[in-house]
């Protein structure tokens, strides 16, 4: 099983109603209760605090969000899968969909440290 990162992007003109809301977390209650189920499910994290952005070389932090044609992200699913095929199915769950928010599947790669030890 390899590990896939789900990218949840929703339009920074977006808000859902209250019962919007409370409709979408029993949603995703029960699609991780069922990822949790199968094995599949690793984390989750919500992503609504507003945060900064630090740039290029000279480390410039400007307060705000990386918005891509108007969209944010907004959280962030991690999930086992056999394959990016399957995770992508899996992704096609992700009740945010119904509100119009938009899901990148990536693959998640550990990344290589070399850790010298005195």
């Amino acid at each position: 099983m390899n590990e896939y990162v789900f990218l949840i992007r929703f339009s920074t003109q977006k808000t859902l109603t209250p019962e919007q809301q409370a409709l979408n977390t029993e949603k995703w209650g029960k699609l991780i209760q069922l990822w949790t189920g199968q094995g599949a499910f690793v984390g989750s994290s919500l992503i609504t605090q507003p945060g900064f952005v630090v740039t290029g070389s000279q480390r410039q932090v400007e307060q705000g969000v990386v918005a891509d044609a108007d969209f944010k992200v907004t959280s962030v699913i991690r999930v086992l899968a056999a394959n990016l095929d399957s995770a992508v199915e899996m992704a096609k769950a992700c009740p945010t969909l119904d509100y119009e928010a938009s899901v990148e599947v990536r693959e998640v790669q550990n990344r290589p440290v070399q850790v010298k030890i005195d």
